[in-house]
């Protein structure tokens, strides 16, 4: 019988689907901020604001607080992790090297397996920030683990102590007095914040001890939506038409903190109500469970499916009404790297790099 929760699957499937959209957009972007549908590709691309946050949400809520060994806990998730990474980025450096590069180049190579903005592998700065997470979910596990074998509900405590920390660090970097991005292992770092509050929102029930779960959904969709809205129409828009560059906050900023929460919390409450158990036996949630499966896969492999359409398929794609073409392009993709994945799943060997969760 599967352990999984279906909420967490929902929301892992949302968030690589909204990252795929991010990824489509940045090519439609490209068109530049005067184009008429330019306010279309930025709601499109935004969505990538709450889905990089709830993807690392998630690792807070499943891997915090629990009671493994360093070999147990790192053999276990870093090989799940890097064995099919590697394996990607040499399909990454590959393509390169014929489609772009024509011809081997060792520091684009080097700049792909690090994640360097500005090549094929991108994308790849995702899972470096992983790897730092995992070591940070180990030191608040043993940490946890240490304290709560001196202290009574050390482990309340200790989380919600790193809760309001969290909180004012995000507020310290929206207002300027602290930047995250000054470096690459700090930036890296600061998304600790969104692990512990994963953690946090997945673990208490202070909303469902005071309103009914109906209620709940009700305000963080309202919430989720006011705050996306504002956020396109009302900050990204005019402030990209403004300076004639797409303009975006960064991750550690708290209206992305709150609409990360809000979405997140929509999803945990609507799981406590009939409607996301219906949805879980129809064929959209077999459909959300089997992205949520293959949702680090696709990661890994979306990106250079993307640039394979873009590449065969420029005026196919810009010739629609972006409106169509976007949404069109991300199924495209999402398709066609989920074929990908379930063949590699059943070859022998091959199946160790599909990333299948």
């Amino acid at each position: 019988m599967s352990n999984r929760v279906f909420y967490y699957d929902a929301l892992r499937a949302i968030s690589i689907i909204g990252i795929v959209f991010c990824h489509v957009g940045i090519f439609f972007l490209s068109q530049g901020v005067n184009n008429p549908y330019f306010p279309v590709t930025a709601f499109f691309d935004c969505f990538r604001e709450f889905s990089i946050p709830i993807f690392v949400m998630l690792s807070g809520a499943l891997l915090i607080n629990r009671r493994e060994s360093l070999t147990k806990f790192f053999k276990k998730r870093l090989s799940r992790l890097l064995i099919p990474f590697f394996f990607w980025v040499l399909i990454y450096i590959a393509y390169s090297v014929v489609f772009i590069d024509h011809g081997f180049n060792l520091k684009n190579a080097v700049d792909i397996f690090f994640g360097t903005s500005g090549t094929l592998g991108v994308l790849f700065w995702f899972i470096w920030m992983i790897v730092i997470c995992y070591l940070g979910i180990f030191a608040i596990n043993k940490i946890i683990e240490y304290g709560s074998k001196n202290w009574q509900n050390f482990d309340k405590k200790f989380i919600l102590a790193l809760i309001i920390l969290s909180v004012i660090y995000i507020a310290l970097s929206e207002f300027g007095l602290f930047d995250p991005y000054s470096s690459k292992p700090l930036y890296f770092i600061s998304f600790m914040t969104y692990i512990v509050i994963g953690y946090f929102i997945a673990n208490n029930d202070y909303l469902g001890d005071k309103l009914s779960s109906k209620v709940v959904v009700v305000l963080a969709l309202i919430v989720s939506i006011a705050l996306y809205s504002y956020y396109v129409f009302g900050f990204v828009v005019p402030q990209s038409l403004l300076n004639n560059h797409f303009a975006y906050k960064s991750y550690f900023n708290l209206l992305i903190l709150v609409l990360s929460v809000s979405v997140f919390v929509f999803f945990k409450y609507l799981s406590k109500t009939k409607y996301l158990e219906a949805i879980e036996q129809n064929n959209l949630g077999s459909a959300l469970t089997l992205i949520s499966k293959y949702s680090y896969g696709i990661y890994l492999c979306h990106y250079v499916v993307i640039f394979s359409l873009k590449r065969n398929f420029t005026r196919f794609f810009l010739d629609m009404n972006f409106i169509i073409s976007i949404p069109f392009m991300v199924i495209c993709s999402l398709v066609i790297s989920l074929v990908i994945l379930w063949a590699l799943d059943k070859i022998p060997v091959l199946n160790k790099f599909s990333g299948i969760n």
